[in-house]
């Protein structure tokens, strides 16, 4: 793969704010970038213009070191994979796979061993000489990729290949396409609305919100460090309240506005109003008494009001005062997943993880 620099990429169609906001972003040869935000963010638009499908109003396209900004779609050497997979219904798989191939006029002995090997990378072993309509849509997503991957690109564009699935093949696809792309070594960005497939697939995230890069870095560092309370709020699941900065303390920290104090352990942003967070699994729920004493910053007396299983987790909804605190608790590893509605509990976090940004 190659590396890919865009340099203040911007789309402008004249009606409101730019699609694309002045979006730069470095992508390392051979690194899987996920383009990550909500619908309508610029995210296809962005992955458009890298290929050549959309024209930017302003902004350089560059793939490995090679200014593409001017140069046709087919001339950039990008296997791209569209949400509808774009697949021509009167052809079978295996003329499918191998458009890319006539159209850059491939001699057809190598033509036709390089399809063979596209049919292996992604399963497709005997439906070479279906059409599309008699495939699964996992097996369609499958002729796609393959379709994409068959020119040897230098840079593989996909734009939310997996959202027409269904959650358990849209899993296994997401395994398929990340050991294909690590096997290939291909430089590859995604585009998804979904931050749990960014998280399972990317080496690097950027997230964008209506038009603008806010945010870029490895998985775990968004998550635990997200710039701002959109990003925050994005990815992954998160308490919020709203607040104010506490001049009056000893200790700098927040007031929520219901009055209760918090002391936070990270610098504060200027006030005076706040967003306070705090995710789920952070926090800790004990019987009340049973916490131990190494006392956790900030705690609370409350009620069990709701409880939940999500996937793994049990999510409790503890009502403290008022005040709705979410917590996730692992079953069998912790005894207060057993906590039925209606349980008085303890609930506490350190003052460390409480996260706090400009309203």
């Amino acid at each position: 793969g190659l590396a890919i620099e865009v340099q203040s990429l911007t789309k402008d169609y004249g009606a409101g704010r730019p699609a694309v906001d002045d979006v730069s972003l470095d992508v390392a040869a051979g690194a899987f970038l996920g383009l990550l935000g909500p619908s309508g963010c610029g995210k296809t638009t962005t992955l458009r213009m890298i290929a050549g499908l959309i024209q930017p109003t302003y902004g350089r396209v560059r793939v490995g070191g090679r200014d593409v900004t001017h140069v046709a779609t087919w001339a950039r050497n990008m296997g791209v994979v569209f949400q509808s997979y774009a697949l021509f219904p009167h052809m079978s798989v295996a003329r499918n796979i191998g458009f890319g191939l006539r159209v850059r006029r491939t001699p057809a002995i190598d033509a036709a061993a390089r399809i063979a090997d596209a049919v292996r990378l992604v399963r497709l072993e005997g439906l070479e000489t279906r059409r599309p309509r008699q495939l699964s849509g996992g097996q369609q997503q499958r002729v796609a990729l393959a379709r994409a991957l068959v020119i040897a690109p230098d840079v593989l564009l996909l734009d939310e290949p997996l959202s027409n699935l269904d959650a358990k093949l849209r899993d296994e696809m997401r395994t398929e396409i990340r050991d294909i792309q690590k096997r290939l070594g291909i430089t590859t960005i995604f585009v998804t609305h979904d931050q749990a497939e960014a998280m399972a697939l990317s080496d690097r995230i950027a997230v964008l919100n209506e038009g603008r890069l806010v945010q870029a870095g490895a998985p775990d560092e968004i998550f635990e460090r997200p710039a701002n309370a959109f990003v925050a709020r994005f990815i992954g699941r998160v308490n919020d309240w709203s607040g104010r900065i506490d001049t009056g303390a000893a200790m700098p920290g927040v007031r929520l506005n219901d009055g209760r104090a918090l002391a936070v352990a990270s610098a504060l942003p200027k006030g005076p109003n706040v967003r306070v967070m705090v995710r789920p699994h952070l926090v800790e729920v004990y019987e009340p008494g049973a916490r131990p004493q190494d006392q956790l910053a900030v705690q609370f007396a409350g009620i069990v009001r709701r409880r939940t299983f999500i996937g793994d987790v049990v999510e409790l909804g503890i009502e403290s005062d008022g005040l709705l605190i979410s917590a996730e608790v692992r079953p069998g590893r912790d005894p207060a997943a057993a906590f039925g509605v209606g349980r008085p509990v303890e609930v506490g976090w350190s003052s460390d993880v409480t996260m706090v940004f400009p309203a």
